[in-house]
């Protein structure tokens, strides 16, 4: 059986999603073979390094052949993965990697040393230089001499198990998702059935166990350095790494006698790194880190930005010189001995860089719930299928867990879990979640999933089969099990419990029913137990068109949207040739929906949507317009819905749903979208985010640093180191000083988003030019079709600042709002 697709992430198949691929085969007996047709390399499923050297990339058109053992339940489970899970793999994405030509005016200002490398992980940090030397290589280990090969053999076997015992419970103990996915590519390296047979032929020609992993490795990472592809050129350090520490195991050495350790702040500055070195660094003291190799999509680089330590690569390290570094990671700078002007310059665009982390993550410093510009609050929920993904979702900024799917938990394994199994799963995730809500689905399992202890008869369309609540009846110790554990976790936390694929009011009645058993037997059995509401997942089209019915019984309503779409056009979502994206915004599918939504108001019930609509953030307009205000998405989606929903106006989504559903085709309705996501009002032009008062500046340079982070914080420039040259630029053609203590900086640029006046009144005057000094700042920005609105303000402000009165009222306004009302009548557009 094969089946074909276009491989989807933009990253390609690299180290992550091909391990994902791997821990997927080896829950088969079928063999599992990957065929790139553009590059013709073919490579098992069982090995990460086979399917990282078959060079694919976006959009290549792949085949998967699935044959003997399992060969059907293979293939309907990779088909499923392949259009779900496997769409979240691609977590290497290089955000901003960046050469700039751009050098602070004050560094150079400063005349100190500096150098300009390659930026993979943004961030300031200073500390004290540190070198790391490359370890001395290894004992020689050449031919064997009087042992036996099968002596080597033994030793190697013992070794990989250590190594492997270790990654494991590095795993275990992993804090951050990012360095639970490095480590467990790292094990699956190390269980690569290609660089194994490499070793072993190695071992029979006579090299030790130590050399022949060596050249095992050497010859592995031939394909690997020959990739166009730069994240698969990078994984040739993992697979060193994964080397280093198996002979560093068959040497003898002990892993903590070549661990750095650091003493005070410091800044790491090497050839190379791999990511078990960075890993045993007390991060606490790490501060940055200059390599001369790897790229943005290096494991390492990956791990600093997710541990927020600027990494700058593509320098020299004999070059650098001094006791104190400040690492650049936004322009991939190094800069020696830095200044405390440098420093405080540097401290303003640090914070100004974590402020916007923190709104792109969804948690600005006062946490509030995600909202449109109008107020209009929306929940942000995360899709997971199994516990550990919770604290993805969650660190992405998710306001809870929307749609557990838990039949991962029964899927690939000779029998069911078992209740106290199911407790602690279910459980971890309600204490991960911390008091959010939790909606935990129930099995839905059946024809297209199906389960090895389940036997089920063959269907002709498992689609249309007897999945979820369907095969309930027939397996009713099996629900009663889960039932049981779900309410027992949730002891821990809000647990919703929600009902797959119902159509009939009588299935919902039954679950209930079997819950109230459950329940009193629980409680005869001195468990005391919270109550726990009971929903339905709205996907088949009869549920959705008898909603009224279903309302009155069921606690709470969650569209699927994926299994819904696809029933209401008749249309395989498996399959390219008749499913569509566009089925998503077809008025039929709008009108559906808007029917649920109107349906779960009448009826009281509140009512959410977890399918892959919701991770999409064109349809937010449409999805807000019929009423969706609890949206369940994909954790790689929270940040970029929680971000998306900020411009958006109710009012506006209202007006284009109304306009949407009485569209005649998909068409009608793109054109609606696209027109509603242009570029709407502008904002106004003073706003009190845009304002500072009484700050305390250092220099000129780091007043206007101030006010760019401002204006960058509040979404009026797309790139504030191209504002900031910009104003530097027309700084050099003329000062801006207007005396009386004021300045007015100001630029055109394609880098502003939005025209702007930034104000920022110091709490003590800076130079601003050789003869003049500031203590109050307007900064005026323009777009380039701004039409010079930024000159005619400036005009505008310069003949009000020749009133004596109206400056001395610019400096003693008590507050913002009251320096603003001295302001508007002459500046507002």
């Amino acid at each position: 059986m094969d089946y074909a697709f276009d491989f989807p992430l933009a990253g390609g198949l690299h180290a992550w999603p091909a391990a994902a691929l791997r821990e997927r085969s080896a829950a088969h007996s079928a063999r599992l073979e990957f065929l790139n047709e553009r590059t013709g390399r073919t490579a098992s499923l069982d090995s990460v390094l086979g399917l990282l050297a078959t060079d694919t990339r976006k959009g290549d058109p792949c085949r998967i052949r699935v044959e003997t053992g399992d060969e059907a339940e293979a293939h309907r489970d990779l088909v499923a993965f392949l259009q779900g899970p496997f769409l979240s793999c691609d977590r290497s994405a290089v955000p901003g990697a960046r050469t700039s030509s751009v050098v602070p005016r004050l560094v150079e200002r400063a005349g100190g040393r500096w150098w300009a490398g390659v930026g993979v992980s943004e961030g300031v940090g200073t500390g004290q230089l540190v070198r790391l030397t490359v370890a001395a290589p290894r004992p020689a280990q050449g031919l064997l001499g009087e042992a036996p090969v099968e002596v080597e053999r033994k030793a190697l076997q013992l070794a990989l198990e250590t190594v492997g015992d270790r990654l494991k419970e590095e795993i275990r103990h992993a804090a951050h998702p990012a360095q639970r996915s490095v480590l467990e590519v790292h094990l699956a390296l190390l269980g690569d059935p290609t660089w194994r047979d490499g070793i072993e032929a190695a071992l029979l020609e006579g090299l030790t166990a130590a050399g022949a992993v060596e050249a095992a490795t050497r010859s592995a990472e031939g394909p690997l350095a020959r990739s166009e592809h730069a994240a698969i050129r990078e994984r040739a350090l993992d697979l060193q790494d994964v080397a280093d520490r198996l002979i560093r195991e068959l040497c003898g050495e002990d892993p903590e006698a070549s661990r750095l350790r650091l003493t005070a702040p410091s800044v790491l500055v090497a050839d190379r790194l791999a990511p078990s070195r960075l890993l045993a660094l007390d991060l606490e003291l790490l501060r940055g880190l200059v390599l001369a190799e790897g790229g943005g999509t290096s494991h390492t680089a990956i791990l600093a930005r997710s541990f927020g330590i600027p990494c700058v690569t593509a320098l020299v390290p004999e070059a650098l010189e001094g006791r104190r570094l400040l690492v650049d990671g936004l322009r991939g700078l190094v800069i020696a001995e830095p200044t405390p002007e440098v420093e405080a310059y540097y401290r303003v665009e640090a914070e100004g860089q974590r402020q916007r982390m923190g709104q792109q993550r969804g948690r600005p410093a006062a946490w509030v719930g995600a909202r449109t510009q109008d107020g209009h609050e929306v929940r942000v929920l995360g899709n997971i299928s199994t516990a550990e993904e919770t604290s993805r979702a969650l660190g992405a900024g998710a306001d809870g867990i929307g749609l557990f799917r838990t039949e991962m938990l029964f899927l690939h394994r000779p029998a069911p879990p078992g209740e106290d199994e199911q407790v602690q799963a279910y459980g971890r995730v309600l204490r991960e979640a911390a008091g959010r809500p939790v909606t935990l689905r129930l099995l839905d399992v059946g024809g297209d999933k199906p389960l090895a202890y389940l036997p089920l008869l063959p269907e002709m369309n498992p689609f249309l089969g007897r999945r979820g609540v369907r095969w309930y009846a027939e397996q009713v110790d099996l629900v009663r099990t889960q039932l049981r554990a779900a309410l027992r976790a949730a002891a821990h936390g809000p647990l919703r419990l929600m009902i797959p694929m119902v159509a009939e009011v009588e299935e919902l009645r039954w679950v209930r029913a079997l819950m109230e058993e459950v329940r009193a037997s629980l409680v005869a059995e001195g468990v005391n137990l919270p109550e726990v509401p009971l929903g339905i997942m709205v996907e088949v089209p009869a549920a959705a068109l008898n909603l009224e019915a279903l309302g009155r019984e069921a606690d709470f309503l969650s569209v699927g949207t994926n299994d819904l779409v696809q029933y209401l056009f008749a249309a395989d979502r498996g399959d390219a040739g008749v499913a569509k994206a566009c089925h998503e915004w077809h008025p039929a599918t709008l009108r559906l929906l808007a029917h649920i939504a109107q349906g779960a108001r009448a009826a009281g019930k509140p009512v959410s949507i977890c399918g892959e609509m919701a991770s999409r953030p064109k349809l937010l307009p449409l999805l807000l317009g019929l009423g969706f205000d609890d949206l369940s998405v994909a954790p790689s989606a929270v940040a970029a819905i929680r971000h998306a929903l900020a411009p958006l106006d109710l009012e506006a989504c209202l007006d284009l749903t109304r306009r949407a559903l009485r569209a005649a085709t998909a068409t009608e309705v793109e054109g609606l979208l696209d027109e509603a996501l242009r570029p709407g009002v502008a904002p106004p032009l003073l706003d009190p985010d845009l304002v500072v008062l009484e700050a305390a500046c250092g220099t000129k340079e780091e007043a206007i640093k101030l006010l760019v982070e401002r204006l960058a914080s509040a979404g009026r420039t797309r790139d504030p180191l191209d504002l900031e040259e910009a104003i530097w630029a027309r700084e050099a053609a003329y000062a801006t000083g207007l005396g009386f203590g004021f300045a007015v900086p100001h630029c055109k640029s394609p880098a502003v988003a939005a025209n702007a006046i930034a104000i920022l009144r110091l709490a003590a005057p800076v130079a601003w030019s050789d003869d003049a000094e500031a203590r109050l700042v307007f900064l005026l920005i323009s777009r380039p079709d701004g039409e010079d609105e930024h000159l005619r303000i400036f005009a505008r402000l310069a003949r009000r600042l020749m009133d004596a009165g109206f400056r001395q009222g610019l400096l003693e306004a008590p507050d913002t709002e009251a320096l603003l009302d001295l302001l508007r009548p002459d500046l507002s557009a």
